[in-house]
């Protein structure tokens, strides 16, 4: 059997079936996944999985486009496996389907492209509270709406995937509001938490398409940005100071109220961990509070 009469035979199979790049960029995509998910391969193919709407969740909510999935799992290690997967149909309303993720290797044995199989289980009502909220609760922090730990947890391994495998460089922002803990006991919780809020509505528009600004717990803020080369980290602090000096809010009487931060920013290294990257920025806040605060830590480079 050619290669031309083998797909058509996949091309006619009764289930989904369609073929990434490492990068996720889809080469192929068959009537089965034409009629399941309501997209034709004309306006799949050619695109990368995050930008194609579809916002495959896993069975705990987990937002697999835009974090990890297990298409690169098996991009990473070889091994087939299968998932229960949710995605949006092109229609609006949530299919859930078996999915099943296969490595092909050339005639050297090397992993080049991975296939994605899938079978319709059933359809889920969209407007339903808890699916139409099931991402926003599980991955974004209730009061400021930014990403929480878990997303940015997700999205790390994410980037660490493609420096390794696309050699896609980034960078590690690690930012501690100055006294916090001073500001809440003086002008109370009420406006800590409006501070809290108004640094994330600022930062969200402010930031460039690839940014993802987090909130990894109390004052404590994870920035994540993709960069062409290591010394990108400098206008991104430079760019974070300027922002957040901007930041305040009323406190009555025509007084207005605003923080500073201790930030420390660290280019990763295709060796790192998100354990040894995270501590890497965090050892320099420190040494930006232990500077007297309100400065920025980063990497050094040789001239």
């Amino acid at each position: 059997m050619n290669s031309e009469t083998f797909m058509q035979l996949v091309d006619h199979l009764p289930y989904g079936v369609y073929i990434t790049k490492p990068d996720r960029t889809i080469v192929f995509w068959n009537q089965g996944a034409e009629k399941i998910t309501g997209y034709s391969r004309e306006e799949m193919i050619g695109k990368k999985c995050p930008e194609t709407h579809m916002h495959h969740l896993d069975d705990h909510g987990t937002p697999l486009c835009e974090t990890y999935c297990p298409l690169l799992t098996t991009f990473e290690n070889g091994d087939p496996r299968s998932k229960k997967v949710v995605f949006t149909h092109k229609e609006g309303h949530l299919v859930v389907v078996n999915a099943h993720f296969i490595p092909l290797r050339n005639e050297e044995g090397k992993l080049e492209l991975v296939a994605e199989t899938f079978e319709m289980m059933h359809a889920i009502d969209r407007d339903t509270p808890i699916v139409k909220n099931l991402y926003k609760m599980a991955y974004h922090d209730s009061l400021t709406g930014l990403p929480n730990r878990t997303y940015l947890e997700s999205l790390l391994k994410l980037r660490f995937s493609e420096l390794r495998r696309l050699q896609y460089p980034f960078a590690l922002l690690f930012a501690d509001i100055d006294h916090f803990h001073e500001f809440n006991e003086i002008h109370g919780h009420i406006l800590g938490d409006k501070m809290l809020k108004e640094f994330a509505r600022v930062m969200t528009l402010y930031s460039r398409r690839d940014d993802t600004i987090g909130r990894w717990g109390g004052e404590e803020f994870i920035g994540v940005y993709m960069i062409k080369r290591p010394r990108d980290i400098f206008p991104i602090s430079r760019r974070f100071q300027e922002i957040v000096k901007t930041i305040s809010i009323p406190k009555g009487n025509n007084e207005f109220l605003s923080v500073t931060f201790s930030v420390g920013i660290t280019v990763a290294k295709p060796e790192d961990t998100p354990e040894s990257l995270i501590g890497r920025a965090d050892r320099y806040m420190l040494q930006a509070k232990e500077a007297g605060r309100n400065c920025v830590v980063t990497d050094t480079f040789e001239n």
